[in-house]
């Protein structure tokens, strides 16, 4: 938003889907309880804020999202970041037609199986796809301002994908198919190194902004580019948490870091 602008003025709302701090969707007893709290979640906020555009930077509530009640009857337009990590995928899997495909992603979406399904009606074998969950890591990764920890778990996830590839000596694209991950590319991109794979590492997170602003190309028109930025919450967002996101964010997005640090605390917010 800053760096490009957009047409018209933008107001940025980050709305927490997560009930509570150490219960979130993956911790929940059934793909039913899923549906049943994001739909409540969906239809709540999109009440209580009124947009004009939603999108679901989560891939574990983007797999759910085709199956919410919600999706089918607003009017809204809604997008989910899972067609985003498979469009990027795609286009570098073209680009290394020897390349397997490998995605990190939370064990909900990963025995959702669309990235894999996703993958193959675009013509990926199946063979060249390995699809590995990583349980913890976004709570790691969101609580570890120094890396230590994540960087630990990450070589171990990525290990682990490197055990199960069809072909050892393949190139991989890798796929951060959590919004987490992509915070620790680079740790990601160490890993594959360190054990010898000659890797690309796609980020998603790094192309949802053509998604949320691709109208904005229209260059005889002005341009907005500082955007009204809120965090709404249901929990008080742990120390640890602000820390680590503003350690990410800071040179990026100063507007978003203002927001985590000042988050509006809406306990009764869905």
């Amino acid at each position: 938003m800053r760096t490009r602008g957009f047409t018209e003025p933008v107001r940025l709302t980050f709305v927490n889907a997560a009930p509570a701090n150490d219960y979130g969707y993956n911790a929940m007893p059934s793909r039913a309880a899923k549906l049943e709290a994001f739909d409540r979640f969906l239809a709540t906020v999109t009440e209580r804020y009124a947009p004009d555009l939603v999108y679901v930077a989560c891939n574990t509530l983007s797999v759910l999202l085709p199956d919410t009640p919600f999706t089918h009857k607003t009017a809204i337009p809604i997008k989910g970041i899972v067609d985003t990590g498979v469009e990027s995928l795609v286009r570098e899997l073209v680009r290394r037609p020897r390349s397997t495909a490998m995605i990190f992603a939370t064990k909900t979406t990963i025995d959702s199986g669309a990235y894999a399904r996703s993958l193959e009606e675009r013509g990926v074998a199946a063979a060249r796809i390995v699809a590995q969950a990583c349980p913890g890591l976004a709570d790691t990764i969101s609580e570890d301002r120094e890396g230590a920890r994540a960087r630990a778990a990450i070589a171990q996830w990525v290990r682990a994908a490197i055990d199960r590839m069809p072909d050892a000596t393949a190139p991989v694209v890798a796929c951060l198919a959590c919004t987490h991950y992509g915070y620790r590319k680079e740790l990601f991109a160490d890993a594959l190194d360190d054990a010898g794979v000659d890797a690309t590492v796609v980020d998603p997170n790094e192309c949802a902004v053509d998604e949320l602003f691709a109208q904005s190309e229209d260059a005889s028109r002005p341009r907005w580019r500082a955007a009204r930025v809120e965090l709404v919450t249901r929990y008080a967002l742990p120390e640890a948490t602000r820390e680590a996101l503003t350690t990410f964010l800071d040179d990026i997005s100063p507007r978003v870091v203002a927001a985590i640090q000042s988050f509006t605390h809406h306990p009764e917010l869905f």
